[in-house]
């Protein structure tokens, strides 16, 4: 990593997303140890800081870096993976007979070398800070809270927690190797908070990662969990009410909906991240809003499961922290929160008939703003402003599909994408220089997912997806 005693991003175009949401043009954000300590005009800046090494971004637009609030670290050596079980609609049919196999055959050699590719990518495309949803002990939690350490990134790692009886994990064919006591991940989500919670300078987290509340699992979890957490001061994060099977399901057991279930258990609250919320209706949202719940929106992914969409402008207009997530590359296939920051729109827009059901600044709100908010560090990142973590991007907008530029936001909004990212800089570090990243080996990262493929292929008896059309 790149370090200085500081510097000044100068002549650029920057969306502070402060709170009066300034676009300074001909701006500069000044920059000392892993701290903004300025943010103006580019001659106020200048003459502020006379002593600080000055670099010219003209033509560039600096931005506060992306926040993605639901991803799988595991399943980039997966990539697309998803795809070769379309025919079925079934979740959990895809879940347990492809995804589960998979992940569940992983080491944590394997773990190390999927977590390094996805960082990799996020890193490369503009995304400074992630959550993790629920990295499983066969990945290697150590390691992969290294890789993060290492890659300079800010990273929230959730530890997955379980309580799915011996029963239903043989019934629906759930690996061993990925199935877990509850007693034990709730040890070892503890004992890695004790180890990796605040290293490298704050930039690592640990939280609960629960797998959802579903009828594989024992409610008994969440109560538990909820209690710990709360005990300990960590934050959760859940799958929840994905699906209108989820709703049936809770209300079977006598609760009104899935969010209602888990809001009796314990586990909705100003600390919980709950990722999709596509089944969620109005009394629903209601109940985020009441508990100050945090929603991790995964629009592309979404779109991709045929799912639906979340309800984003309803939530937001109750007043709920609704975020952006990628999710996993197995579905997805990539990790360029730039991309989603369109689709996001795109999804709302087509939903509620009108261009202005989601604007392209409050898009950029959910990827910068609420990110911070739903991993507890808006006071830290997700606005550049004196006092806060030196956490930003630049957009090179010298291309073809970013000139000229009228609007700076909807720009960056509906035209740029990953590669356009120039450099990255987290924690007063730059992490990215001229899309080239300096703090890990790119060739060796690629090289290493594809040498670990075809073993990983074979010990998960995954067999590789054909297309499906005719070939000459």
């Amino acid at each position: 990593m790149t370090s200085s005693p500081g510097f000044i991003f100068a002549h650029a175009t920057v969306i502070t997303m402060d709170r009066d949401r300034r676009v300074i043009a001909d701006g500069a954000v000044a920059v000392i140890g892993d701290t903004i300590v300025g943010v103006g005009k580019t001659a106020e800046i200048q003459a502020r800081f006379p002593d600080l090494p000055i670099q010219d971004f003209s033509r560039h637009i600096i931005a506060p870096g992306l926040i993605d609030t639901h991803v799988h670290l595991s399943q980039a050596l997966f990539r697309a993976a998803g795809e070769r079980n379309a025919r079925s609609d079934n979740f959990h049919d895809w879940l347990y007979r492809l995804i589960l196999p998979m992940e569940g055959t992983m080491t944590p050699e394997d773990g190390a070398a999927s977590a390094s590719l996805c960082i990799l990518e996020m890193l490369k495309s503009g995304t400074t800070s992630f959550l993790e949803s629920m990295t499983s002990a066969n990945h290697g939690f150590d390691g992969i809270a290294q890789v993060c350490v290492d890659s300079g990134i800010r990273a929230a790692l959730g530890k997955v927690v379980m309580d799915v009886s011996p029963a239903y994990r043989d019934r629906v064919g759930w690996p061993l190797s990925a199935w877990f006591e509850p007693d034990q991940g709730i040890a070892e989500t503890l004992a890695a908070h004790k180890q990796w919670h605040g290293a490298a300078n704050g930039r690592i987290q640990v939280w609960f990662g629960c797998r959802t509340a579903d009828e594989s699992a024992n409610p008994d979890l969440y109560r538990r969990v909820a209690a710990v957490a709360k005990e300990h001061g960590m934050r959760l994060t859940i799958h929840h009410s994905e699906l209108e099977s989820d709703n049936e399901y809770a209300r079977s057991l006598g609760y009104r909906s899935h969010m209602d279930y888990g809001y009796q258990l314990g586990i909705l609250g100003p600390n919980a991240v709950l990722t999709h919320c596509t089944a969620a209706d109005s009394e629903d949202i209601a109940l985020l809003a009441q508990t100050g719940t945090s929603v991790a929106n995964c629009p592309a992914n979404n779109a991709t499961s045929a799912w639906g969409p979340t309800r984003v402008v309803e939530m937001l207009e109750a007043g709920v922290n609704v975020a952006l997530g990628c999710d996993g590359t197995v579905s997805d296939a990539n990790m360029d929160l730039l991309r989603d920051l369109r689709v996001v729109c795109q999804i709302a827009r087509s939903h509620g008939k009108s261009r202005n059901s989601l604007r392209a600044e409050t898009a950029l709100e959910m990827a910068t703003l609420h990110g911070a908010r739903a991993l507890g560090i808006d006071d830290q990142v997700g606005s550049l402003e004196a006092g806060k973590k030196a956490d930003l991007i630049t957009i090179d907008t010298d291309a073809p599909h970013l000139s000229p530029i009228w609007n700076p936001v909807a720009t960056l909004v509906f035209a740029a994408q990953g590669a356009d990212v120039h450099t990255v800089v987290i924690d007063g570090k730059v992490i990215v220089s001229g899309g080239e990243i300096l703090t890990m080996d790119e060739r060796a990262i690629v090289a290493e997912a594809r040498r670990r493929l075809p073993d990983l292929k074979k010990r998960a008896n995954v067999p590789a997806d054909n297309p499906r059309w005719p070939l000459s």
